[in-house]
């Protein structure tokens, strides 16, 4: 009867032992997943952000604009319909 209840007394121990230290693991590895988690939502904004300058950057107009700003004066603009491309055939 007592060799029993040493018996039923270790088993709690030894599983309420085993359920904390997995509780313990399983809310270390969500704070991390939250971390990375956040990380990547700041990344995306920052990537959005730096998309969005280098489209407006890249826009003809304010190519325009920073070129009348920062060059000379005798700059020359092309529009697209007037540029010819070259074909080239080379043999190699």
């Amino acid at each position: 009867m007592l060799k029993n209840i040493f018996i039923s007394l270790f088993l709690i121990i030894i599983g309420t032992s085993t359920t904390n230290f997995y509780k313990k693991k399983t809310k270390d590895l969500e704070n991390k997943l939250n971390k990375k988690k956040q990380e990547i939502l700041e990344l995306r904004k920052s990537n959005n952000i730096e998309f969005k300058e280098n489209v407006y950057l890249k826009s003809p107009e304010n190519i325009r604009r920073l070129a009348e700003k920062f060059l000379d004066k005798n700059y020359i603009f092309f529009e697209k319909k007037n540029i010819e491309f070259l074909n080239i055939n080379e043999k190699k």
